[in-house]
């Protein structure tokens, strides 16, 4: 690998309050922050007829109780407490506002969302979480967003490109624990073994925080986390890292995360139009060009898998 490949960097634009060096701004374990719309971003307008499709026992409750994962830029927890943002929070809040409602943000460990979603601990979950095929098992999704995966390194790393997947053997790469990244980097190793090559050696952390971390003191080659991710933390980290393009990594469907029960279906025809009238008036394109670099919207939002509308 003797070039380097130019990789998507994307230029993000006035990066709200105060952010750790290494992307992941968690304080103190769980918070809990009601959200009302965030400084300057205007709250949507509730739009009635939407609002009219969602079930009475979330409608009731006037709030919905929402687990993300610190995961900059799509969930920034500030290190003073406050309330959390980052642009998935802010497509929530906005969509949860065309429906009338508002949204308490719980900051969670990654590894716990979908368990939570399943225990009736949370009503949904966001943070560019990844629409894959075991997930779909279990939970529903409504699209508002597209991601792709990438490699980050030392800037000063001889890794310089990754055209195959089996480039990564004998490299030591860091992932979030229960995030797809840690599964694709694990079909990677025995893609490797198989191939008879040198191993390559998965370690997973319990937050985005740790896995950049463990590459800044050199525990690790690389780390895989979502493009978005990773040019945010450069964006934070000066000189520091590069990215490396990964082509041959699958691009996921992400949005928000419903738990099964008996009004999921009616719950996210209902997210469905929301989102798709946030999409039609630029609002989520602007929450995108403020926090991610106008990066990954979609045309029209999804209810994953199809069945479950």
């Amino acid at each position: 690998m003797t070039r380097v490949r130019v990789s998507r960097l994307i230029r993000f634009g006035s990066i709200v309050g105060s952010i750790a060096l290494i992307g992941s701004t968690a304080a103190c374990g769980s918070s809990d922050a009601e959200s009302a719309g965030s400084g300057s971003d205007k709250a949507s307008n509730k739009v009635a007829s939407i609002a009219a499709m969602v079930p009475k026992s979330i409608a009731q409750k006037g709030t919905l109780t929402i687990a993300a994962a610190t995961y900059p830029p799509a969930v920034i927890e500030p290190a003073n407490g406050a309330t959390p943002t980052g642009w998935d929070v802010e497509n929530v809040r906005q969509i949860a506002a065309v429906l009338g409602l508002k949204v308490n943000v719980k900051i969670v460990p990654f590894n716990g969302i979908i368990a939570g979603l399943q225990a009736g601990r949370y009503d949904a979950a966001t943070g560019e979480i990844y629409a894959t095929d075991e997930r779909l098992e279990t939970v529903t999704f409504v699209t508002n967003h597209s991601s792709d995966d990438a490699l980050m390194v030392p800037a000063d790393s001889k890794i310089t490109s990754a055209e195959a997947n089996t480039d990564l053997c004998g490299l030591t790469v860091a992932a979030s624990l229960g995030s797809a990244e840690a599964a694709l980097a694990q079909k990677v190793a025995g893609e490797c073994k198989s191939a008879g090559k040198a191993a390559l050696t998965v370690k997973t952390f319990d937050s985005q925080a740790n896995v950049n971390l463990a590459l800044k003191g050199g525990r690790v080659d690389a780390a895989v986390s979502s493009a978005s991710q990773i040019a945010y933390v450069m964006s934070q980290s000066k000189n520091q890292f590069k990215l490396v393009d990964l082509p041959w990594a699958p691009k996921y469907k992400t949005g928000l995360v419903l738990p099964r029960n008996d009004d999921t279906a009616k719950f996210a025809e209902a997210v469905r139009l929301a989102t798709d009238h946030l999409i039609g008036n630029g609002r989520l394109q602007k929450i995108l060009d403020k926090w991610n670099g106008g990066k990954g919207l979609i045309r029209g939002a999804e209810i994953l898998p199809a069945s479950a509308g």
